[in-house]
């Protein structure tokens, strides 16, 4: 039976269900986006505000292989001169390589000339010229409310010409927020490697969470969460409420799991009554156990929607070939 066909109750709910999943699917997006550019921001700072150079001394256990003696002297030659060099020429290739792949797809007759590729490759080392002195000169509050600003304009303006308004609403949400955050963050990047476990956290959750989704989007239902090692041994008049009963137990095990996560964090003894803050990020440890209630809150009540359709509406559950 399809959506139309059924009760406007049904409708309502599955309406609810793909806005909640849509709001997911641009949290968990924010999240890995925000994980990786951290973590990214982090290497980069290291490798060029400390004195010493990794690849130099790389560089210097390669020339050795070939009588070049290892000496101090070498090393702070490779340093000043070698890897600075290096990373200019891939750079440079780099840019002329996103020019050359860029041209190929245009037409015949509006290709640019090949020495395009050397302006794609001189701007390149000089936006990374300027990147690096960016996130080595100034505070990482500024660089992250710098990049977070950016990327929330850019996903605004994105969506304001696809009319997708929740996203526009979220775009602007996400950036004012983060904008605020970012204004909190200690010194340096030295909190970059707890803000990625803290993401991974919500990350894993909500990705728990959009697995109970109703309907993918193939328009299957159930096709997530159906386990069927013993359906062919029900009887088919019994499948229906056999469905039912099996989403019943999963509601309920949800619910007990909820209640368990929301004991965890605002029980007597939970940690939000603890106070307890991350050392390097100052965020309360309680957000962390949180997405778990965020995300169980959640498939309880799509689940529990589910249950209540299953006995109002008994169907055996759909077969497909990809179980």
């Amino acid at each position: 039976m399809s959506a139309p066909e059924r009760a406007p109750l049904y409708r309502a709910a599955h309406a609810v269900d793909e806005a909640v999943f849509r709001v997911e699917k641009i949290l968990v997006t924010v999240a890995a986006m925000v994980m990786t550019t951290t973590v990214f921001l982090d290497i980069c700072f290291r490798s060029f505000s400390s004195p010493d150079s990794q690849l130099a001394r790389k560089l210097l256990t390669v020339l050795g292989w070939f009588g070049v003696e290892k000496t101090e002297a070498t090393y702070q030659t490779l340093r000043d001169y070698g890897t600075p060099t290096i990373l200019v020429v891939l750079t440079f290739i780099a840019g002329g390589a996103v020019f050359a792949s860029g041209n190929v797809r245009r037409p015949e007759a509006e290709r640019r000339p090949k020495w395009w590729g050397v302006v794609y490759g001189l701007v390149a080392v000089a936006i990374a010229w300027l990147f690096v002195q960016f996130i080595t000169r100034q505070p990482s509050w500024q660089v992250c409310m710098t990049l977070l600003i950016l990327g929330s304009v850019g996903f605004l303006y994105d969506a304001v010409r696809r009319k997708d308004w929740l996203a526009s609403v979220l775009a602007v949400v996400v950036g004012a927020l983060g904008a605020w955050a970012s204004t909190k963050l200690p010194q340096d990047y030295i909190w970059s490697q707890e803000l990625s476990l803290i993401l991974l956290a919500w990350i894993a959750f909500l990705g728990g969470s959009m697995a109970t989704r109703v309907r993918d989007d193939s328009g299957t239902e159930d096709k997530h969460l159906k386990v069927d090692a013993l359906a062919k041994l029900i009887p088919q008049a019994l499948r229906p409420w056999a469905r039912a009963l099996g989403l019943l137990v999963s509601t309920l095990f949800c619910a007990y799991i909820l209640a368990l996560a929301y004991e965890h964090v605002f029980g007597p003894t939970g940690d939000y009554a603890g106070g307890e803050r991350r050392p390097s990020t100052k965020i309360p440890a309680w957000l962390i156990i949180f997405a778990m209630v965020v995300s169980f809150a959640i498939m309880t009540l799509r689940l529990a929607a589910r249950t209540i359709d299953a006995f109002l509406n008994p169907r055996a559950p759909v077969e497909t070939l990809d179980h």
